[in-house]
């Protein structure tokens, strides 16, 4: 039945990333250069630009920098999935058709639309595993206490930036299910995505601001995003728990409803 859904399975979520993947192997040099690019120009111009102006100690012990550079992470992890699960996913949806093709198959909507999620994630990571490579050799990745602590938990930013494409995936992807036109993800980006990066706390702590502006991000995906790049970054604590726990649920939370409304729009 056309409203009736039910859970993807592996195989066939497997099946559609690896179609992404395939393609994606034939222009990821391309791809990768202005998503390396642009974070490093946001580093550069604010981290080392606005940064002579900050006071020596810096925010919460470090440097201006060295501050901002996690949170650039998450941000690029976000940009990378909502580009993905919005206009990439709009063309296979709308103008290419690949999707119908792709239901013909023993892969199902439901595979479809969790393949799309996996690759986001993917394609997240990959570009944010990237840049944190440049960051760590500019010495941004950093711990207080020894660099071998750092290097440690510096590893476990590539899994959580997994995590921050698929979640910034499911949102992009309810989107992208309820239009029917390109030119309404002006409105997405620009509501949703571009506050989220100026106040999830990546170039000033945000707990500095008046109630209920703290309350109020707390409860906004990239705040998590970025608080948990940032303690990994600089060895954690236990509320780096408290962050992912918040992705996890989230994410798992709103994952069926892009998939409930996706699988109408194909069957239809």
């Amino acid at each position: 039945m056309k409203g009736r859904i039910r859970l993807p399975s592996p195989r066939g979520t497997f099946r559609v990333w690896q179609r992404n993947a395939t393609i994606f192997r034939k222009f990821w040099k391309t791809a990768l250069g202005p998503n390396l690019f642009e974070p490093l120009l946001y580093l550069a111009a604010l981290g080392l630009g606005l940064g002579a102006f900050i006071q020596e100690e810096g925010i919460q012990g470090q440097s201006y920098p060295q501050y901002i550079a996690p949170g650039l992470l998450a941000s690029n992890a976000m940009f990378a999935a909502s580009f993905e699960s919005t206009f990439n996913t709009f063309v296979k949806l709308k103008i290419d058709r690949v999707y119908e093709a792709v239901i013909t198959t023993p892969v199902n909507a439901e595979d479809v639309v969790a393949g799309e999620y996996l690759w986001a994630g993917t394609r997240a990571a990959l570009y944010g595993t990237g840049f944190l490579a440049v960051l760590t050799a500019l010495g941004f990745i950093f711990s207080p206490d020894a660099l071998l602590v750092s290097s440690f938990w510096a590893l476990l930013i590539p899994p959580l930036l997994l995590l921050v494409g698929v979640m910034f995936s499911v949102m992009g992807t309810l989107f992208t299910s309820l239009i029917g036109r390109i030119d309404l993800y002006a409105y997405y980006f620009t509501l949703v995505v571009t506050p989220l990066f100026l106040f999830s706390g990546i170039f000033f702590p945000v707990d500095d601001f008046p109630a209920p502006i703290p309350q109020i991000a707390w409860f906004t995906p990239l705040y998590h995003a970025v608080n948990a790049c940032r303690e990994l970054a600089s060895g954690p604590s236990i509320g780096v728990l408290v962050d992912v726990g918040w992705m996890v649920v989230f994410t798992a939370a709103l994952a069926l409803v892009p998939i409930y409304f996706m699988r109408r729009r194909l069957i239809s």
